[in-house]
């Protein structure tokens, strides 16, 4: 059975992961003295692009493919 994808679920995923990431980031740099590395995607993106991937049902290719790059490109 196939999920219905929904854009706010995804903003639900990405609010939750950037909170997260946020106090990793805070508590690593208290640990460590080095800056986060700078990349096109931010760690809270690639977590939520892969958290969303398990509520949508598809093969990693096809959801990659169809729903990331055109889909929820804007998001």
């Amino acid at each position: 059975m196939r999920t219905i994808l929904d854009s706010l679920k995804l903003v639900e995923i990405f609010i939750a992961c950037d909170d997260f990431c946020k106090q990793f980031e805070q508590y690593s740099m208290q640990e460590n003295d080095e800056p986060p590395k700078q990349r096109q995607m931010s760690d809270s993106e690639m977590m939520s692009i892969l958290i969303f991937y398990h509520h949508s049902g598809f093969n990693f290719k096809y959801y990659y493919e169809q729903i990331i790059l055109r889909a929820m490109r804007s998001y």
